[in-house]
């Protein structure tokens, strides 16, 4: 593909890199400008992007060298040098920065689900612009394949399935649909637990269950895809639907609304017992 954008002696602007600082700068100003919204502090909000960006790179390089470490050999040169040697890897990304963004939370003692929610839009496009890069950069290819649709990248020998394209093209579409989601599910009757009242963590569930979804469907198109990982994505959404919505407060308060009947109804049977015998001439007074 490009690469490489500008080569000027030993100084090189390589499209991985520009990319991944575009998605950066724009997913920083979305997530500044959702947080100011949302009543946070706007200069601690922006300390909180650096901290997810930093732990993010450094988990998904960590991951990405783990799992190709036949092209890296231990070099430290190829390890440092993202813009030359370009390649994170997404579950280290994934992981590396939701601890970084949850221990600064819990440091300025934030809500962690209505933050995380804002998160997730700043995550999308330094995403986008991530595949954008991955695809010029010639990185986190697809597997080989004779389709039609089938992409030679400079270095690969054979054809690969384009599946930065693919996942680029879903991410939009999923930024789209979450940001409409965003203004209805409180609205969502299933979700509201007593009195009406929503809890935020809804759109953080969605983006787990629809990209572990679609990671595990293109695992068998692309490299690399630890499908447990994306199993685990799948299973904690779910786990965060459950227990954030009102499906698991109505799951819990039956049970107790059973006892308490049973209680009242044993009540109101001793108290007729207590007046059928009074009738009869009996006074327990």
């Amino acid at each position: 593909m490009w690469p490489t954008l500008i080569s000027i002696g030993p100084l090189a602007i390589h499209s991985f890199g520009l990319m991944l600082a575009l998605g950066v700068f724009f997913g920083g100003f979305v997530l500044w400008q959702k947080g100011r919204e949302d009543g946070f502090e706007e200069d601690f909000v922006m300390d909180s992007w650096f901290v997810a960006g930093l732990s993010g790179l450094v988990g998904g390089r960590i991951w990405h060298i783990l799992i190709n470490w036949p092209i890296f050999q231990g070099s430290w040169y190829k390890m440092i040098f993202l813009t030359k040697f370009p390649g994170l890897a997404y579950e280290g990304v994934l992981l590396g920065a939701i601890l970084g963004v949850t221990i600064f939370c819990l440091r300025k003692k934030w809500n962690v689900w209505q933050f995380g929610e804002a998160v997730v839009f700043g995550y999308l496009l330094v995403e986008i612009f991530g595949w954008i890069g991955s695809f010029l950069g010639g990185s986190n290819l697809g597997k080989a394949t004779t389709w039609w649709w089938g992409i030679g990248f400079p270095g690969v020998e054979y054809k690969r399935h384009p599946v930065q394209l693919l996942l680029l093209i879903i991410f939009v579409g999923l930024y789209i649909f979450l940001r409409r989601l965003e203004k209805e599910y409180r609205s969502f009757s299933w979700y509201q637990q007593k009195k009406g009242e929503s809890q935020p963590g809804f759109l953080i569930a969605v983006y787990l269950i629809i990209i572990g979804v679609v990671r595990l469907g293109l695992s068998y198109l692309a490299e690399g895809v630890s499908r447990w990982f994306v199993l685990m994505m799948i299973l904690s959404g779910g786990l965060i639907l459950l227990f954030r919505s009102g499906i698991f407060v109505k799951l819990l308060d039956k049970p107790k609304k059973k006892k308490e009947t049973k209680i009242k109804e044993k009540k109101l049977t001793v108290k007729s017992k207590l007046k059928k015998r009074k009738k009869q001439g009996f006074d327990f007074k």
